[in-house]
Formats: C-alpha cells, sequence, structure tokens
C-alpha cells in the first residue's frame, strides 16, 4: 500500500491541485496520428517526394517515419533514394509545404476519436494542454486555426529544439513553457518514437495506437481509444499507477 512505502525508500510525484495523486499538472499531446489521423497526408507526400527523386518507397519504410524528427525522416528518404545532391532542409521544406497545404485545404480533419472531447474536458478542469510536435510550425499553425483559442496553452514543433523525439526534448520544452515538471506530466501519444521521448523525459505516457503497434512498458499504458475517456478516469489510471509502481 502507498502508506507502506517510507519517504526515504521512493520519491513520490508531486501531488496534483486539489490533492489528487492521479491528477497530472499538465497533459501534453502528440498531432500526428493522436490527435488527428493526419498520417496519410505524410505518406501520400512521401510516395510523391520519392516518386520525383527517382526511389522505391514501400509501406515498411514509411511506417520507419512515423513519428520522427523530420531532419532525420529526410536523411533517410534520401540514403533510400541513393540522393547526396538534394539537401535535408529542401526535402523536409516540401514536406512540410504539401502537409500544411493539405491540412488548410481539408474541410474537416479525421480527429481521433475522443481526442477533442477529452481535450475540452480537460480545459473545463483547468488541466493546461500543450501541443508537441515533430511537424514544424507551418503545420502546427495550421492545426490551431482549426482549434478554438486556448485549447492548448504552449505548443511546441519539431524545427523550435535541438533534438526531436525520441529524444526529450520537446516534452521537456513544453512543460518548461507552461511551468510544471514532466514528471508531473501525462503525454499521448500514437508512436514508439513519441513515447519513447515522454517516457525519457520522465512523463506517464498514454498511448493510442494508430498505424504502429505500442507495446505495454513501465510508465505507459495503452488504450484501443480516447473515446469515453473522462478527466476522471484519466485521473484515475494515472494514479493507480502511480501507486502500483511504489508498492
Amino acid at each position: 500500500m502507498l502508506d507502506e512505502v517510507r519517504p526515504d525508500e521512493v520519491t513520490l510525484p508531486s501531488l496534483g491541485p486539489q490533492g489528487h495523486v492521479g491528477r497530472p499538472a499538465a497533459c501534453l499531446w502528440d498531432f500526428d496520428g493522436t490527435l488527428a489521423d493526419t498520417e496519410p497526408f505524410w505518406i501520400e507526400a512521401e510516395y510523391e517526394l520519392m516518386d520525383m527523386l527517382g526511389g522505391d518507397w514501400n509501406e515498411e519504410h514509411a511506417r520507419r517515419m512515423i513519428g520522427a524528427d523530420l531532419t532525420h525522416s529526410a536523411r533517410y528518404m534520401l540514403g533510400v533514394a541513393g540522393r547526396d545532391d538534394v539537401t535535408p532542409r529542401w526535402v523536409v521544406d516540401w514536406m512540410v509545404d504539401r502537409v500544411t497545404g493539405r491540412i488548410r485545404g481539408a474541410d474537416e480533419l479525421a480527429w481521433r476519436p475522443g481526442a477533442l472531447g477529452l481535450l475540452a474536458a480537460l480545459a473545463e478542469d483547468d488541466v493546461p494542454c500543450a501541443l508537441v510536435s515533430s511537424s514544424w510550425r507551418p503545420v502546427l499553425d495550421a492545426v490551431l486555426e482549426r482549434l478554438p483559442a486556448g485549447t492548448f496553452r504552449a505548443s511546441v514543433a519539431g524545427d523550435e529544439v535541438t533534438c526531436g523525439k525520441p529524444a526529450p526534448d520537446p516534452y521537456l520544452r513544453a512543460a518548461d513553457l507552461l511551468g510544471v515538471a514532466a514528471e508531473d506530466c501525462v503525454v499521448f501519444e500514437d508512436s514508439v518514437t513519441g513515447s519513447t521521448a515522454g517516457q525519457a523525459a520522465g512523463a506517464w505516457v498514454i498511448g493510442v495506437p494508430n498505424l504502429v503497434p505500442l507495446p505495454v512498458m513501465p510508465r505507459r499504458t495503452v488504450l484501443r481509444t480516447l473515446h469515453g475517456i473522462t478527466p476522471a478516469a484519466l485521473y484515475a489510471m494515472r494514479g493507480a499507477a502511480i501507486i502500483e509502481a511504489v508498492q
């Protein structure tokens, strides 16, 4: 039991507001594949670009890119295409421009089930949220334009950190912008790369798999969907995970 653990044996995460052990200081959300099902936009752009570059592309290559830092992904694509006459920055700029155009041109985005409802409920419960993505700033701005003002109190794009996912830097930066400790946050992710980043930052990760499977790991809870998940359910899951970790 929690009260049987001596203070010198374990350091508990700080209690959230209102003294609820499971209530996070903030929630940090990945975008592509977690908040909205925009991975198909990226995959279509990858196939189009690789056709231009004269390289062969397939589903396995596309899955390797999910959640990854865009500069790393660009280098990977150029390696597959065998092109050393094109810079990674050109590839990233082309991809970002194409995906931003798709987002702005879409009548509706395919929001992941339950995501917008949970975001709204967290705002109602005064839990701050940040958007944290490997996508670069133009993509995030196109997304934020579609959401009510104040949905996210902060956002971190892939071109605003030195090291992108799977490094913890994006999530550490988001927590810092919100004025909270990353280990007191919940991270929502759909990819192994992003989940690794969240866990490396010290956060508890809720994985909601989309195109790639996510194994259950310490400090990672995997759900089939966010549909029906309320703030109370989120706090209960996190509280149970904290208690289990110290038993």
